[in-house]
């Protein structure tokens, strides 16, 4: 059963992977530092903030989608743990509780939403504190509009399989 749900699980797709990951990692990076030098020039505090707002909320956002993935898959195994102690059948259980679950998206993908949003929030009052920042709201709302088109971007990527999913195997 586990074997059937293994695809080629070859260099190339760990490759690709990590390309991506890295490239979600760096391509926040960069676009933190730009917004930062647009909205508050001449400030390493704010340099600092915006180089790591995006990457961080990335981070947070993988491990509360593992988190929550392998909860749900935690609660598809002791369902189907009870439903084998009153039929005495284990594999079948196993069988008809995991047949629906889809390994390469998790419907918890859009965690990365709310939290990115939230973080990007938070880095554009810190941002927008700073002296030689801009325009208060401009700043805040610049942040925290790139972080949702940001989140909206890797929920999309996780949900068509691309990023990591945690395998039961």
């Amino acid at each position: 059963m586990i074997a059937d749900m293994n695809e080629s699980s070859t260099g190339f797709n760990s490759l690709r992977t990590s390309l991506l990951v890295g490239g979600l990692f760096f391509f926040g990076m960069l676009a933190g530092i730009a917004l930062t030098t647009v909205m508050a020039p001449d400030s390493e505090m704010a340099m600092f903030v915006g180089f790591l707002v995006w990457p961080v909320s990335f981070g947070v956002g993988m491990s509360l989608w593992y988190s929550l993935a392998t909860s749900r898959l935690a609660g598809k195994l002791f369902r189907a743990l009870f439903r084998s102690l009153q039929t005495w059948d284990l594999d079948a259980s196993l069988r008809s509780e995991l047949s629906g679950t889809d390994w390469k998206s998790a419907k918890s993908t859009s965690i990365f939403v709310p939290i990115t949003v939230f973080i990007s929030f938070l880095a554009g009052l810190i941002i927008a504190c700073s002296p030689t920042a801009r325009n208060f709201d401009l700043v805040v709302c610049s942040f925290t509009g790139f972080g949702l088109l940001y989140s909206m971007f890797v929920t999309w990527l996780a949900r068509l399989g691309v990023l990591p999913f945690p395998r039961p195997y």
